[in-house]
C-alpha cells in the first residue's frame, strides 16, 4: 500500500484496511508523522499503530513524541510499541519522560524498557524514580528493570517472592522470571518443584480450573529454556515424572 493511501484509511479510521501484516512499510512513516498532530485521538492512535508496523526512524521520531499526547491510549500504545523500536541515543530522552510523565502506564513502560536497554548505569536512574514512585505497577516495573541489569538487592527481592509462604507470591515471583532474562535463576526454581498447592486459575470464564505452584513452575521454566520440555502445556497440571525430569533439568544449571 502506498503511503498515500495508508494516510487516508488512517485518516478514514479504517482500521481493518491497515492493521494487516505487511500492508504498511517504512516508506509510510515520514507521512504517517504528519497524523500525530491530527486533532482527533482515534486518528492519532491509529497513526501511532501504523508507524510500529512501519519501523524505521519514523517509528522511533513519532513514538517517542506520542509519549506525551493528551490522550491516555495513545501515550500507552506509544510506550508499549516504543520497548522494540528505540535507539541506545533515545535513552536520554526517554528517561527525561519517565522522570516527567503524569501518566503512571508510561512510566511503568519506560521503566521496563531501561531494564531491557542492557544500560546498568540506569540502574542508579532506576533506584531514584523508586524512591519518588508512588504507583505500585510503575515501581514494580523499576526494581525488575535494575533486577534485569544485575542490582542485587533487586535480584535478592525477587528471590524473596519465590520463596515467599504464599502460594499468590510465588507465582507472582516465577511470572517476574521471563522479564529478568537470567536462565540462572532457575536454581531457585527448584524447591517450587514440590509445592503441589494450587495457585493459578487458567479455567474459562465459565468455571475455575487451578494449576498448581510446580506447574507454574514448569511453565515459565519452559518458556525461559526455549520449549526444552516437548510435554508442556499452559493448563497442564504435571505428573510426578515430569516434576521429577524438571528438577534434574533445574538442578543442573550452572
Amino acid at each position: 500500500m502506498s503511503p498515500a493511501e495508508v494516510v487516508d484509511y488512517v485518516k478514514q479510521k479504517n482500521w481493518g484496511a491497515v492493521t494487516k501484516p505487511g500492508t504498511v512499510g517504512p516508506e509510510s512513516g515520514p507521512a504517517l508523522l504528519q497524523l500525530l498532530n491530527d486533532k482527533d485521538s482515534q486518528v492519532r492512535q491509529l497513526a501511532v499503530v501504523c508507524l510500529n508496523a512501519a519501523g524505521g526512524p519514523a517509528a522511533r521520531e513519532g513514538l517517542l513524541k506520542e509519549l506525551r499526547d493528551p490522550t491516555e491510549t495513545v501515550r500507552a500504545a506509544a510506550a508499549r510499541f516504543l520497548r522494540a523500536r528505540y535507539s541506545a541515543a533515545d535513552l536520554p530522552a526517554i528517561t527525561n519522560v519517565m522522570n516527567t510523565s503524569a501518566d503512571e502506564y508510561v512510566r511503568e513502560q519506560l521503566g521496563l524498557l531501561l531494564g531491557e536497554s542492557g544500560d546498568a548505569t540506569k540502574i542508579p536512574v532506576l533506584a531514584a524514580r523508586m524512591r519518588t514512585e508512588k504507583d505500585e505497577h510503575a515501581r514494580h516495573a523499576d526494581s525488575l528493570a535494575m533486577a534485569r541489569l544485575g542490582d542485587a538487592d533487586s535480584r535478592s527481592q525477587l528471590i524473596q517472592r519465590l520463596t515467599h509462604e504464599q502460594p499468590a507470591e510465588r507465582i507472582a515471583g516465577l511470572r517476574d522470571l521471563p522479564y529478568v532474562n537470567d536462565v540462572g535463576l532457575l536454581k531457585q526454581v527448584v524447591p517450587l518443584l514440590d509445592d503441589t498447592r494450587p495457585g493459578l486459575n487458567v479455567g474459562p470464564s465459565h468455571g475455575p480450573y487451578f494449576i498448581r505452584v510446580c506447574d507454574v513452575a514448569v511453565n515459565i521454566a519452559n518458556q525461559m529454556l526455549g520449549g526444552r520440555f516437548s510435554w508442556a502445556e499452559p493448563v497442564k497440571r504435571y505428573s510426578p515424572l515430569e516434576l521429577s525430569e524438571a528438577k534434574s533439568v533445574l538442578s543442573a544449571i550452572r
